[in-house]
């Protein structure tokens, strides 16, 4: 019977809850970017020759700590208003220092989406996200390039020859391709998130509501509230009622008491 009251209750304050939808589906709508970007990604490789063992601190921490903090150093880097002043410099575009800092994201391959550890590779990717593909690529391309010269300013060393490993902490693996799709804005997910969201809402604030509603209604409400049976009851009469008892009453012959 419980289940049954509520589904009434529900039903009753279906508009309640239709707003509710209505809401949530509109913030969901105004709040998530419906403008289309693409994804440029450059890799850079880490060389594990970087990592000195005559260091203590490297000895420490051990060759594979030591690599990932190195990486975690070099993805900090990289991600920094210096290197995106040079990298727009390099690209010749018109964008802003900040703006490619905030469109930037330097993560370990394999390493668990940026987060350092035993499981992630050698390979540091750099994603810049931008509304035009070639501008992309080309920050992509101008961010690695400019961490690279960084780098050697900071270890120079002689280029590597054939035969050898190369004795610089980190070179250019791979550049960034120009993208040919969007990346996908999430509209659709977010409109249906929010839809589930708002109904829920709307579902508990309506059942609240009702369980704080201390207004007794039918007999069923009154004999679950009181935990007696109800002996009688007087029926509400709805204004044409009224006005049609009234009517009779006055053809009636008065009776005085």
């Amino acid at each position: 019977m419980e289940l049954v009251r509520y589904l009434v209750v529900l039903r009753s304050r279906w508009r309640v809850l239709v707003a509710t939808v209505l809401v949530a589906v509109a913030a969901a709508w105004f709040l998530t970017p419906r403008q289309h970007v693409y994804k440029a990604t450059s890799t850079l490789y880490i060389g594990s020759r970087s990592i000195d063992f005559k260091s203590a601190s490297d000895v420490a921490y051990g060759q594979v700590a030591a690599l990932d903090r190195f990486i975690q150093t070099f993805a900090d880097m990289i991600d920094s208003a210096p290197i995106a002043a040079r990298a727009i410099e390099r690209a010749g575009v018109e964008r802003s220092a900040d703006s490619v800092v905030s469109a930037t994201t330097a993560r370990q391959v394999g390493g668990g989406g940026g987060s350092t550890g035993a499981s992630g590779t050698q390979l540091l990717a750099i994603d810049v996200t931008d509304r035009d593909p070639v501008v992309a690529r080309k920050l992509a391309n101008g961010l690695a390039q400019a961490f690279i010269e960084q780098v050697q300013t900071f270890e120079p060393s002689a280029p590597a020859s054939e035969g050898t490993l190369p004795t610089l902490p980190a070179y250019i693996f791979q550049q960034a391709r120009l993208p040919t799709a969007p990346q996908p804005t999430g509209l659709a997910t977010n409109l249906a998130v929010a839809a589930v969201v708002g109904l829920a809402l709307g579902i508990a604030g309506v059942l609240l509501a009702d369980y704080l509603d201390i207004t007794v209604r039918g007999i069923e409400e009154a004999e679950r509230r009181l935990d007696l049976p109800v002996l009688g009851a007087i029926p509400e009469l709805g204004p044409g009622a009224v006005r049609l008892s009234r009517t009779e009453q006055a053809l009636q012959p008065h009776t005085v008491v």
